[in-house]
């Protein structure tokens, strides 16, 4: 497998941490350029709150600075990784899977927040629908609880069989 081109999509949850782990193993392995996105959801309740719209509107787009400047603050611990930061506007599922294949991605790595049930149909999962729509592989990273974490010291990913040892 050729692997030039990484996307890691980061919401900045505490779930993010042991897929950018694998994202920049993998990334370094390969040779490969990562991409560090975060998409702004556009959703909002603007046209519901009638005429105090204009309030919700500057603490969105406060909100989107805030998330940008974020997004500069994630670097891949790996000094050899190059690496992009994308700040995104729109659905978080197709802006990263229309990202993917605008820039030829070959492999998205993202976390899984493991929601099931009331609050994964309230919620929905951007996990779930990149998988769908995404022409490229997707590899779903859940954060290892109460055991050995892929950010221990030792731990390697390895590109052909993506095991950790």
């Amino acid at each position: 497998m050729n692997i030039k081109s990484i996307l890691f999509p980061t919401d900045f949850s505490d779930y993010n941490s042991a897929a950018l782990e694998y994202a920049t193993k993998l990334a370094a392995e390969s040779r490969a350029t990562l991409h560090l996105i975060h998409v702004h959801d556009t959703r909002d309740l603007s046209t519901a709150m009638g005429e105090a719209s204009y309030l919700y509107a500057a603490k969105w787009d406060d909100d989107r600075h805030r998330a940008e400047e974020r997004l500069k603050q994630i670097t891949p611990k790996d000094p050899t990784v190059a690496y992009e930061h994308h700040a995104l506007l729109g659905l978080p599922d197709a802006e990263i899977v229309g990202f993917a294949a605008d820039h030829h991605v070959d492999l998205i790595v993202m976390a899984s927040h493991g929601r099931s049930g009331l609050s994964r149909l309230v919620m929905g999962s951007v996990a779930e629908g990149v998988m769908r729509k995404a022409t490229c592989p997707v590899l779903v990273v859940k954060q290892p609880q109460g055991e050995e974490t892929v950010t221990s010291p030792g731990n390697e990913v390895h590109l052909e069989t993506g095991q950790l040892t």
